[in-house]
């Protein structure tokens, strides 16, 4: 019941009228933005510097820095790769270790450390109709394991999709469709959840402009990750996401006057699955939810 509520509240906060706010914005000198991961998967740095709020164009990673990373008293240096415009390592991390980032940029030394918490693998991963009040949502609902359950437990996820529908055609899409950071409070004991609001089905018909980097169409394909982090990583998202088309600052865990953040993470994945209209299920208990509760009503 619980997580229809919060569903019901999110659909209300998206379907609600919005009033077009004018902000005077003072313009700074630009800082360095270090963002920095330590994954099961490899090892990714980024170093840029902030941008006017006014700048629709994304900062590109700067060569030069020197990019180490240490773990228990060795030294990996990541060197910056001009294929992918990143400092990149196949360098992989592991549950339980810390690691610990730094980088000299411009005279100057930046650092941070995280702990690698254990992977939370997806369960199952599925489309579903939401109906609430005059609208029929479309709801991307994933389930997953619970590593350590009798603690708080942190989790960032980021939902893409892959398009070649038309309105696309020549733009590059670099940006996530879906992303944001959560805990497991609230949830099952050993399980967790996350139910990703997409699109109304008001909206798909309309197919008006503005809403087309929301809108999901026949055959796109989308990819799903969830990435389990430590508490001063998830600060840091959560403060984003708070701040954003505000200009304010997110909470950095990074020492040394840059911003941005360092985190050491376990990384699962969902299966690929392409977008069908007639693949969405009718909304309806979910069947991990039904096993548990069928265990645990016995």
């Amino acid at each position: 019941m619980q997580k229809y509520l919060v569903l019901f509240i999110l659909v209300c906060c998206l379907t609600a009228c919005t009033k077009e706010i004018d902000f005077d914005y003072n313009e700074i000198d630009a800082v360095v933005v270090v963002e920095g991961r330590v994954t099961n998967e490899g090892t990714y740095v980024s170093v840029t510097k902030s941008r006017s709020m006014t700048d629709s164009v994304k900062s590109p990673c700067l060569p030069g820095a020197v990019v180490t990373i240490t773990a228990d008293g060795v030294n990996e240096s990541i060197a910056y790769d001009p294929q992918t415009h990143c400092y990149h390592s196949d360098f992989k991390g592991q549950a339980g270790e810390t690691y610990k980032l730094t980088v000299d940029f411009e005279g100057k030394h930046y650092e941070g450390t995280s702990t690698m918490p254990p992977a939370a693998p997806v369960l199952s991963a599925e489309f579903i109709w939401f109906d609430v009040l005059d609208e029929r949502m479309v709801v991307f609902e994933i389930w997953a394991t619970d590593p350590v359950s009798t603690e708080r437990n942190y989790y960032w996820y980021r939902m893409d999709r892959i398009t070649q529908h038309p309105h696309f055609e020549g733009r590059s899409k670099t940006e996530p469709y879906r992303w944001s950071v959560f805990d497991n409070r609230g949830n099952p004991p050993g399980l967790i959840y996350r139910d990703i609001i997409c699109m109304s089905e008001r909206m798909a018909e309309e197919d008006e402009e503005e809403n087309w980097d929301r809108i999901l169409y026949e055959g796109d394909i989308i990819t799903f990750q969830l990435m389990s982090i430590d508490r001063s990583t998830y600060d840091y998202f959560s403060s984003l996401r708070a701040g954003q088309g505000g200009g304010a600052n997110p909470k950095s865990n990074l020492t040394g006057g840059c911003t941005g953040y360092f985190t050491a993470g376990s990384i699962t994945r969902s299966e690929a699955m392409v977008f069908r209209y007639d693949a969405i299920h009718t909304e309806s208990p979910s069947t991990i939810w039904n096993q548990y509760t069928k265990t645990h009503t016995q």
